[in-house]
């Protein structure tokens, strides 16, 4: 049983809604701070529309690498059993993608092995397609004030958004015994945004909508951004991201760091293949 969730062009995202408790001072939830007017959730929304519709066209073209632990659920629910771990090159360049398994369980990979056809759940970075997404004008995506979050010790707005599948198009897509299924689903989740710059530091995506029949019940992610230097530049690029799926008994976890960020080289090998050329991704 393999795993792979993508879009039309192959990004996906990623993400876990997080539960954050109150902090507490002698017993008592500390206060929180007012919601913001309307004016300003309103002002707060377009810096971040800013920002993102302009995000992927100001990315450099870049190489890192992705260390991708993968887990099962153990006998005990809620626990997780490492099932291996895998070290894969990520080149981005004129804005595509371009996965490259190096390792797995820090041994070479053999020659004719492809990240996206690997067995087991598999994720594809999230490079500002699902902000761009969220943020075009369209009445079918809906965001909605949230509260006050805190990311690294600094304060940061959180809103809500929600998107029909005819609007994410967001593909699915599970095999098992042979047997093949694929859904177009939507997309719900949260922005975690720097309310005086507008900058997007948190996303978190579920898929929506899915049908009660589909193998796959819950897939969900959280990506987490972070200052990066690439050459004598800074970026706000993926640091983190945390992928969890259930298809019936079957629960998987993985969770993904974005190290050796650097300029993208002229002399790297990398080919993209058309999706319709590929076959059907595993989850």
């Amino acid at each position: 049983m393999g795993a792979n969730h993508s879009r039309t062009q192959r990004p996906a995202a990623y993400a876990i809604a997080l539960c954050l408790l109150p902090l507490t001072l002698g017993g008592q939830p500390a206060p929180q701070p007012a919601p913001p007017s309307a004016a300003d959730r309103q002002a707060m929304l377009d810096r971040a529309r800013s920002y993102a519709l302009d995000y992927i066209q100001t990315l450099p073209d870049f190489i890192c690498n992705e260390t991708v632990r993968r887990y099962r659920e153990g006998m005990d629910p809620g626990t997780w059993s490492p099932s291996d771990t895998l070290t894969v090159r990520l080149s981005y360049y004129g804005h595509r993608e371009d996965y490259k398994l190096l390792q797995i369980n820090n041994k070479p990979a053999p020659l004719n092995a492809r990240y996206e056809f690997l067995m087991g759940s598999i994720s594809e970075g999230e490079f500002g397609s699902l902000l761009g997404q969220i943020f075009e004008p369209d009445p079918a995506t809906v965001i909605r004030w949230s509260g006050w979050d805190t990311i690294a010790g600094a304060r940061v707005a959180v809103f809500s958004y929600r998107m029909t599948a005819d609007r994410a198009r967001y593909t699915v897509n599970f095999v098992i015994n042979d047997s093949h299924y694929s859904a177009v689903a939507g997309r719900r989740g949260t922005l975690s945004i720097e309310p005086d710059t507008g900058r997007i530091l948190r996303v978190t995506s579920a898929a929506d909508g899915l049908a009660a029949d589909f193998p796959v019940q819950l897939l969900i992610s959280t990506l987490d951004y972070a200052a990066t230097a690439i050459g004598d530049r800074t970026f706000l690029l993926p640091r983190t991201a945390d992928v969890q799926m259930t298809a019936g008994t079957y629960k998987s976890r993985n969770t993904i760091e974005f190290v050796s960020y650097h300029k993208f080289n002229a002399d790297t090998d990398v080919t993209f293949t058309p999706d319709t050329a590929a076959p059907p991704k595993k989850k």
